[in-house]
């Protein structure tokens, strides 16, 4: 009887471990879609905003995407890494490929790409 109690118990415990472990597991995979989430609207008002002062600026840019702040957009929003660490990074580049490995929006400045006028994601 005692032996039956044991394994049952032992069963018990075994199954509600995995239970939590595919729980966190779960939970962790929500944490990182809605930082990603947060990175893709973000982007959209950057994007939203380039295209307003474009309008308004005979189709030029501003030089660097902080001038965007605070008439076309209140202030550039915050990108979130893969840790889920706040980064406050923006970089003004003549192209979309920056080659170091930083957190950043990137903001493309150069009138002769193809990606002028445009703000990307450098979290690679």
């Amino acid at each position: 009887m005692k032996m039956k109690i044991k394994a049952e118990i032992a069963f018990a415990i075994t199954l509600t471990l995995l239970l939590l472990v595919l729980c966190v597991d779960k939970f962790m995979d929500l944490k990182a879609q809605a930082r990603q989430g947060l990175n893709e609207k973000g982007l959209i008002a950057l994007n939203d905003a380039l295209s307003v002062y474009r309008g308004d600026n005979e189709g030029l840019c501003p030089k660097i995407l902080e001038e965007l702040e605070p008439f076309y957009i209140e202030k550039i929003p915050p990108l979130y890494d893969d840790k889920g660490e706040i980064i406050f990074a923006v970089k003004n580049s003549n192209t979309a490929e920056i080659s170091d490995k930083t957190t950043a929006w990137v903001y493309v400045n150069n009138e002769k790409s193809p990606d002028y006028c445009k703000v990307f994601i450098n979290n690679r």
